[in-house]
């Protein structure tokens, strides 16, 4: 059975850890749809959607929150540190947006290795 863009999107609402308002699961929608997509196009030869079992789910809704996540960052408005005087507060320690986001891409990149084809290295030919 082919994999549906609402099962990553559960996937994703699941993973995310945290409630979203009505445009951020449009717009997740559209990013796992986007996910989906890429990954059905980097299947190796031979390899179908049923083979992958539930890692192309996992895959696409790791891709999709990694997109979401530098959005969620720069969206909050929230402020990271303060400093008066000899007085600071941090609000967070440890990774940034896009540190998290390309720890999901990795995930999914690791996630689908058995699956995919590997698009990251290629030798070309060069005249000497």
């Amino acid at each position: 059975m082919a994999v549906t863009t609402e099962e990553i999107l559960a996937a994703a609402r699941e993973l995310a850890g945290r409630a979203m308002t009505d445009g951020e699961e449009k717009i997740l929608s559209v990013l796992c749809a986007g996910e989906l997509g890429a990954w059905r196009g980097r299947l190796r030869e031979g390899v179908t959607e049923e083979d992958c079992g539930d890692a192309l789910t996992v895959a696409c809704a790791w891709g999709a929150l990694a997109a979401m996540e530098t959005a969620w960052e720069q969206g909050s408005g929230r402020v990271v540190s303060f400093s008066a005087g000899d007085l600071s507060v941090r609000e967070t320690e440890g990774q940034t947006a896009e540190e998290s986001a390309n720890a999901l891409r990795r995930q999914a990149e690791r996630l689908m290795a058995p699956y995919a084809r590997d698009e990251g290295f290629a030798f070309w030919e060069v005249e000497g």
